[in-house]
């Protein structure tokens, strides 16, 4: 099993307070010179109650096991800033663990978590926009994100850095077929939104859309939007009103906005 490299502190945080991956942590990699830094005292401290071996190495020896598994090739310009990003620490971690979508649906049902809100990527396989979007989940209370098993970016240690550790505080499904997901959710209740690339004037503006929730939201490729088959099993179809010239929204930002859209109805009507 490949082992991954995690850094910073806010991704370490979000690892050790919530691991929504299920990562197994090996060890703590500490630069010595970074050790008296409040915010990495309350990481040690953290790792020693969870019984994680914390090594406290000086700056050379960190750079080395930093970068031990980046290609020959690997410019020092990019290892360098590699190492700067670090923020003085790592973590040595087993790859992320997927959760089982059909588990959590049961659960939410007998639970009724009526406010409940999944994101469904269908199809977006840039690692920029995935890293984003899970960082959007985060900072909006998105309870999960679902992806298919192809074309589509993973969840991965550059996702992780991509999305400043929100990869490790949201939970990731894989699914093998998007539509079928889709109809699992609505037996459970849940309401399909799904945001539409057209132009069409008949599409309802997400801002003066009624959501009923629990509540999957959909976004589509970058370039080709949703597959055809998903759209046609969406509730209902929505778009973002632009007013300048510009009339295409990088799916990241398209999906920030749906999603602010949704924690101020979720707030406005307590659930």
């Amino acid at each position: 099993m490949a082992l991954e490299k995690l850094y910073g502190i806010y991704t370490l945080k979000s690892l050790l307070e919530v691991n929504a991956g299920k990562r197994k942590i090996y060890e703590i990699i500490v630069n010595l010179r970074k050790k008296d830094s409040h915010r990495i005292e309350g990481i040690i401290k953290e790792a020693k109650v969870k019984k994680i071996p914390v090594n406290l190495i000086d700056e050379s020896a960190f750079a080395n096991r930093l970068v031990s598994d980046l290609a020959a090739k690997t410019p020092k310009a990019v290892s360098f800033e590699i190492i700067k990003n670090t923020q003085g620490v790592f973590a040595v971690v087993s790859g992320y663990n997927y959760s089982d979508i059909g588990q959590d649906i049961k659960k939410i049902s007998q639970d009724f978590k009526k406010g409940t809100v999944f994101a469904i990527l269908d199809g977006i396989t840039d690692e920029g926009n995935f890293g984003a979007i899970l960082r959007n989940c985060s900072a909006f209370g998105i309870n999960g994100v679902i992806i298919p098993s192809d074309r589509s970016a993973g969840a991965n240690s550059r996702v992780s850095r991509i999305s400043s550790g929100a990869l490790e505080e949201v939970k990731v499904y894989k699914i093998t077929n998007i539509v079928r997901t889709i109809k699992l959710l609505k037996n459970s209740g849940f309401w399909i939104y799904g945001t539409s690339l057209s132009s069409e004037k008949n599409l309802i503006d997400a801002l003066y859309a009624e959501y009923m929730f629990p509540a999957a939201i959909i976004f589509g490729n970058e370039e080709k939007g949703m597959g055809r088959l998903v759209e046609d099993n969406c509730d209902v179809l929505v778009k973002i009103g632009q007013s300048g010239r510009m009339q295409s929204l990088n799916v990241a930002v398209s999906a920030g906005i749906m999603f602010y859209i949704i924690k101020n109805i979720r707030q406005k009507n307590k659930i």
